[in-house]
Protein backbone atom coordinates (compact mmCIF):
# COMPACT_ATOMS: atom_id res chain seq x y z
CA UNK A 1 0.00 0.00 0.00
CA UNK A 2 1.29 3.31 -1.21
CA UNK A 3 1.43 6.61 0.92
CA UNK A 4 -1.13 8.06 -0.99
CA UNK A 5 -3.84 4.74 -0.42
CA UNK A 6 -2.75 4.84 3.42
CA UNK A 7 -4.02 8.48 3.45
CA UNK A 8 -6.96 7.96 1.72
CA UNK A 9 -8.27 4.87 3.59
CA UNK A 10 -7.54 7.09 7.05
CA UNK A 11 -9.60 9.45 5.95
CA UNK A 12 -12.58 7.61 4.79
CA UNK A 13 -12.45 5.88 8.55
CA UNK A 14 -12.70 9.56 9.61
CA UNK A 15 -16.43 10.05 8.15
CA UNK A 16 -19.07 9.55 10.02
CA UNK A 17 -23.20 10.50 10.15
CA UNK A 18 -24.38 11.16 6.54
CA UNK A 19 -22.31 11.19 3.86
CA UNK A 20 -22.78 12.52 -0.01
CA UNK A 21 -20.53 10.61 -1.93
CA UNK A 22 -19.61 11.92 -6.06
CA UNK A 23 -17.76 9.71 -8.03
CA UNK A 24 -17.62 11.84 -11.39
CA UNK A 25 -15.39 11.40 -14.66
CA UNK A 26 -14.28 14.72 -15.44
CA UNK A 27 -11.97 15.09 -18.47
CA UNK A 28 -10.56 18.80 -18.94
CA UNK A 29 -11.08 18.28 -21.98
CA UNK A 30 -14.78 17.96 -22.12
CA UNK A 31 -17.77 20.27 -19.85
CA UNK A 32 -19.80 17.58 -19.57
CA UNK A 33 -18.85 16.79 -15.63
CA UNK A 34 -21.08 19.91 -15.30
CA UNK A 35 -24.17 18.56 -16.51
CA UNK A 36 -23.65 14.57 -14.84
CA UNK A 37 -22.68 17.15 -11.83
CA UNK A 38 -26.02 18.89 -12.45
CA UNK A 39 -28.06 16.35 -13.15
CA UNK A 40 -26.97 13.82 -10.30
CA UNK A 41 -27.32 15.65 -7.40
CA UNK A 42 -30.57 16.61 -8.47
CA UNK A 43 -31.64 13.24 -8.94
CA UNK A 44 -29.85 12.67 -5.27
CA UNK A 45 -31.91 15.36 -3.17
CA UNK A 46 -35.36 13.83 -5.48
CA UNK A 47 -34.18 10.59 -3.51
CA UNK A 48 -33.72 11.97 -0.12
CA UNK A 49 -36.78 13.80 -0.18
CA UNK A 50 -38.94 10.70 -1.29
CA UNK A 51 -37.16 8.30 1.39
CA UNK A 52 -36.06 10.61 4.01
CA UNK A 53 -37.78 13.75 3.86
CA UNK A 54 -36.19 14.51 7.17
CA UNK A 55 -32.43 14.74 6.12
CA UNK A 56 -33.19 17.33 3.34
CA UNK A 57 -32.38 19.70 5.31
CA UNK A 58 -28.86 18.43 6.01
CA UNK A 59 -28.48 16.99 2.51
CA UNK A 60 -28.90 20.42 0.96
CA UNK A 61 -26.40 21.55 3.09
CA UNK A 62 -23.65 19.36 2.61
CA UNK A 63 -24.87 19.28 -1.40
CA UNK A 64 -23.63 23.07 -1.67
CA UNK A 65 -20.38 22.73 0.34
CA UNK A 66 -19.41 19.14 -2.06
CA UNK A 67 -20.97 20.90 -4.93
CA UNK A 68 -18.57 24.46 -4.40
CA UNK A 69 -15.72 22.41 -3.59
CA UNK A 70 -15.70 20.55 -6.95
CA UNK A 71 -16.86 23.40 -9.14
CA UNK A 72 -13.74 25.62 -7.21
CA UNK A 73 -11.76 23.05 -7.81
CA UNK A 74 -11.62 23.03 -11.72
CA UNK A 75 -8.12 23.60 -12.14
CA UNK A 76 -7.04 20.44 -10.67
CA UNK A 77 -9.34 18.15 -13.05
CA UNK A 78 -7.69 15.34 -13.98
CA UNK A 79 -9.68 11.96 -15.28
CA UNK A 80 -11.96 12.02 -12.54
CA UNK A 81 -12.27 12.63 -8.85
CA UNK A 82 -14.29 10.95 -6.02
CA UNK A 83 -15.72 13.40 -3.37
CA UNK A 84 -17.02 12.69 0.35
CA UNK A 85 -18.91 15.33 2.40
CA UNK A 86 -20.27 14.88 5.60
CA UNK A 87 -21.11 17.76 8.50
CA UNK A 88 -17.79 17.63 9.54
CA UNK A 89 -15.46 16.51 6.93
CA UNK A 90 -15.08 16.62 3.35
CA UNK A 91 -12.83 15.01 1.53
CA UNK A 92 -11.98 15.48 -2.61
CA UNK A 93 -9.74 13.29 -4.64
CA UNK A 94 -8.51 13.65 -8.20
CA UNK A 95 -7.68 10.68 -10.04
CA UNK A 96 -6.14 9.84 -13.18
CA UNK A 97 -8.11 6.03 -13.65
CA UNK A 98 -11.88 6.54 -14.94
CA UNK A 99 -15.00 5.67 -12.14
CA UNK A 100 -18.48 4.62 -13.02
CA UNK A 101 -20.40 8.38 -12.12
CA UNK A 102 -22.62 7.56 -9.14
CA UNK A 103 -24.27 10.13 -6.56
CA UNK A 104 -24.76 8.38 -3.02
CA UNK A 105 -26.49 9.71 0.05
CA UNK A 106 -26.29 7.10 3.06
CA UNK A 107 -24.75 6.69 6.59
CA UNK A 108 -20.95 6.65 6.19
CA UNK A 109 -19.04 7.03 2.85
CA UNK A 110 -19.74 4.82 -0.24
CA UNK A 111 -16.65 3.30 -1.07
CA UNK A 112 -17.05 0.70 -1.94
CA UNK A 113 -15.64 1.14 -5.64
CA UNK A 114 -13.16 3.69 -4.38
CA UNK A 115 -11.81 -0.01 -2.56
CA UNK A 116 -11.93 -1.51 -5.82
CA UNK A 117 -9.82 1.20 -7.33
CA UNK A 118 -7.30 0.90 -4.73
CA UNK A 119 -7.42 -2.71 -5.39
CA UNK A 120 -7.06 -2.28 -9.34
CA UNK A 121 -4.43 0.50 -10.01
CA UNK A 122 -2.73 -0.52 -6.12
CA UNK A 123 0.83 -1.09 -7.57
CA UNK A 124 1.11 -1.50 -11.40
CA UNK A 125 4.56 -2.16 -12.73
CA UNK A 126 5.33 -1.19 -16.80
CA UNK A 127 8.28 -2.73 -18.60
CA UNK A 128 9.44 -0.50 -21.25
CA UNK A 129 11.68 -2.05 -24.20
CA UNK A 130 13.56 -0.88 -26.94
CA UNK A 131 16.18 -3.17 -28.11
CA UNK A 132 19.31 -1.07 -25.63
CA UNK A 133 17.00 0.45 -23.47
CA UNK A 134 15.00 -1.00 -20.78
CA UNK A 135 12.52 2.03 -18.60
CA UNK A 136 10.91 0.29 -15.30
CA UNK A 137 7.63 2.53 -14.32
CA UNK A 138 5.62 2.20 -11.12
CA UNK A 139 2.36 3.75 -10.90
CA UNK A 140 -0.22 3.57 -8.38
CA UNK A 141 -4.40 4.68 -9.07
CA UNK A 142 -2.74 5.63 -12.56
CA UNK A 143 -0.34 8.13 -11.06
CA UNK A 144 3.56 7.39 -12.00
CA UNK A 145 5.68 7.39 -8.21
CA UNK A 146 8.76 6.05 -9.62
CA UNK A 147 10.38 5.44 -12.43
CA UNK A 148 14.31 3.71 -13.17
CA UNK A 149 16.06 3.89 -16.79
CA UNK A 150 18.80 1.43 -17.79
CA UNK A 151 20.99 1.77 -21.33
CA UNK A 152 22.51 -1.40 -22.61
CA UNK A 153 26.66 0.11 -22.99
CA UNK A 154 28.14 -2.47 -25.49
CA UNK A 155 31.78 -1.38 -24.90
CA UNK A 156 31.02 -3.32 -21.33
CA UNK A 157 28.56 -5.59 -22.30
CA UNK A 158 26.40 -4.64 -19.41
CA UNK A 159 23.38 -2.48 -18.96
CA UNK A 160 24.27 0.95 -16.92
CA UNK A 161 21.72 2.83 -15.00
CA UNK A 162 20.42 6.29 -15.43
CA UNK A 163 19.61 8.14 -12.38
CA UNK A 164 17.66 11.83 -12.26
CA UNK A 165 17.21 11.57 -15.73
CA UNK A 166 13.88 12.60 -17.59
CA UNK A 167 12.04 9.58 -19.65
CA UNK A 168 12.14 11.73 -22.49
CA UNK A 169 15.95 12.59 -22.55
CA UNK A 170 16.97 8.82 -22.19
CA UNK A 171 15.04 7.81 -25.08
CA UNK A 172 17.04 10.25 -26.76
CA UNK A 173 20.46 9.85 -26.22
CA UNK A 174 23.07 7.59 -28.03
CA UNK A 175 20.77 7.25 -31.26
CA UNK A 176 23.59 8.59 -33.10
CA UNK A 177 25.11 5.22 -32.95
CA UNK A 178 22.29 2.89 -33.00
CA UNK A 179 22.84 1.96 -36.96
CA UNK A 180 26.72 1.03 -35.93
CA UNK A 181 25.67 -1.94 -33.41
CA UNK A 182 22.03 -2.24 -34.48
CA UNK A 183 23.27 -6.00 -36.22
CA UNK A 184 25.52 -6.39 -32.50
CA UNK A 185 22.50 -5.82 -30.64
CA UNK A 186 19.86 -8.18 -33.04
CA UNK A 187 22.28 -10.70 -32.62
CA UNK A 188 22.52 -10.48 -29.10
CA UNK A 189 19.17 -9.49 -27.86
CA UNK A 190 18.59 -12.62 -25.62
CA UNK A 191 21.39 -12.75 -23.96
CA UNK A 192 21.15 -9.04 -22.94
CA UNK A 193 17.74 -9.11 -21.77
CA UNK A 194 18.78 -12.40 -20.27
CA UNK A 195 21.24 -9.92 -18.21
CA UNK A 196 18.84 -7.38 -17.00
CA UNK A 197 16.23 -9.95 -15.82
CA UNK A 198 17.24 -10.51 -12.45
CA UNK A 199 17.23 -6.77 -11.78
CA UNK A 200 13.92 -6.23 -13.39
CA UNK A 201 12.72 -8.99 -11.60
CA UNK A 202 14.44 -7.18 -8.05
CA UNK A 203 12.84 -3.63 -8.95
CA UNK A 204 9.34 -5.18 -9.37
CA UNK A 205 9.66 -7.31 -5.50
CA UNK A 206 10.96 -3.94 -4.49
CA UNK A 207 8.11 -1.93 -5.99
CA UNK A 208 5.73 -4.58 -4.86
CA UNK A 209 4.28 -4.46 -8.21
CA UNK A 210 0.52 -6.06 -8.67
CA UNK A 211 0.20 -5.78 -11.92
CA UNK A 212 2.73 -5.94 -15.00
CA UNK A 213 2.53 -4.92 -18.12
CA UNK A 214 4.88 -5.46 -20.94
CA UNK A 215 5.19 -2.70 -23.78
CA UNK A 216 7.33 -2.21 -26.55
CA UNK A 217 7.87 -4.08 -30.09
CA UNK A 218 6.21 -7.46 -30.16
CA UNK A 219 9.83 -9.36 -30.82
CA UNK A 220 11.04 -7.66 -27.99
CA UNK A 221 7.88 -8.44 -25.73
CA UNK A 222 8.38 -11.71 -26.93
CA UNK A 223 12.04 -12.31 -25.95
CA UNK A 224 11.40 -10.69 -22.64
CA UNK A 225 8.77 -13.01 -21.53
CA UNK A 226 10.95 -15.44 -22.05
CA UNK A 227 13.52 -14.29 -19.74
CA UNK A 228 11.41 -13.28 -16.50
CA UNK A 229 10.08 -15.23 -13.65
CA UNK A 230 6.84 -13.10 -13.54
CA UNK A 231 3.22 -13.36 -14.12
CA UNK A 232 2.80 -10.61 -16.98
CA UNK A 233 -0.97 -9.52 -17.08
CA UNK A 234 -0.51 -7.06 -19.62
CA UNK A 235 1.28 -6.40 -22.75
CA UNK A 236 1.16 -3.72 -25.41
CA UNK A 237 2.78 -4.29 -28.81
CA UNK A 238 4.05 -1.26 -30.10
CA UNK A 239 7.54 1.39 -29.84
CA UNK A 240 7.41 3.92 -27.39
CA UNK A 241 10.48 5.29 -28.28
CA UNK A 242 9.90 9.62 -27.32
CA UNK A 243 6.64 9.12 -25.50
CA UNK A 244 6.88 10.40 -21.93
CA UNK A 245 5.73 8.34 -19.23
CA UNK A 246 2.23 9.33 -18.27
CA UNK A 247 1.82 8.89 -21.98
CA UNK A 248 3.14 5.32 -21.51
CA UNK A 249 0.34 4.49 -19.02
CA UNK A 250 -2.59 5.76 -20.72
CA UNK A 251 -1.80 3.38 -23.06
CA UNK A 252 -0.82 0.44 -20.88
CA UNK A 253 -2.08 0.36 -17.34
CA UNK A 254 -5.30 2.56 -17.83
CA UNK A 255 -6.10 1.51 -21.30
CA UNK A 256 -9.35 0.05 -21.34
CA UNK A 257 -9.09 -3.47 -20.64
CA UNK A 258 -6.32 -3.43 -19.16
Amino acid sequence: MTRKTEQIQKELNQLDGNVLTVYLNTNPGSEDWKIRLKNGLRKTEEYVAASNPEQVKEFKKICKKVNTTIKDNQVSFTNSLICFGSAEQLYIYHLQVPVENDFQWQKGPAKKQMEELLDKYSKCGVILLQRDKVTLLTSSLGELIHQTHYELDLEKEDWKQYKGVAFGNVYASSTNHRDKFDRRIRENQARWFRRIAPTIERYADNQKWKDIHLAGPAELTKEMKKQLNLKITGETTRNYSGKSAHAVLERTVLAPGS
